[in-house]
């Protein structure tokens, strides 16, 4: 009765095979593949070779007082002699004018003056710069540097493009 449905070939080959004849076997000749089909295999043993192959160790990182030896050296043009230290003990260290800087009430201040006069920076006629929103609003930034929003139809007399 089995014969009828594909015949008894078709089915012996879909469901037998002999040893070595499996299609959805794995192929391949490398030396995995020859141990696992039960095949002799020879290889070269990896042999050691002569000579250090591995780098030696880093050079220690210098201290902070041969980074600063260095420095002094390196500044005051010595060969990097111990010339005594630039801050005294229990000196504090600054970058200069600080203290004129920083207000009187100890807080910070909410605005830094426009320095870019100083370094030859020129300021061009400032306009409103109009942004349109997806809402049909506008948002305005003016030079002053404040911000508003108001309706696109409605166009503010100082606006300009």
């Amino acid at each position: 009765m089995m014969s009828g449905c594909s015949g008894f070939g078709k089915y012996v080959s879909d469901t037998a095979s002999l040893p070595g004849e499996n299609p959805n076997a794995p192929a391949g000749s490398d030396l995995n593949m020859r141990r696992i089909n039960g095949y002799s295999t020879a290889e070269t043993p990896i042999l050691p070779q002569g000579g250090d192959i591995w780098p030696g160790p880093p050079a220690p990182l210098p201290t902070l007082e041969d980074v600063e030896k260095d420095r002094i050296g390196t500044v005051l043009g010595g060969g990097g002699a111990d010339t005594g230290s630039i801050l005294p003990d229990g000196g504090e260290m600054g970058l200069g004018g600080e203290a004129d800087k920083e207000p009187a009430s100890g807080k910070l201040p909410d605005a830094e003056p426009d320095a870019a006069g100083k370094y030859g920076a020129k300021r061009g006629n400032a306009s409103t710069i109009e942004i349109p929103n997806g809402d049909g609003t506008v948002t305005l930034i003016h030079p002053d540097g404040s911000v508003s929003t108001v309706n696109g139809k409605q166009k503010p007399a100082a606006s300009q493009h």
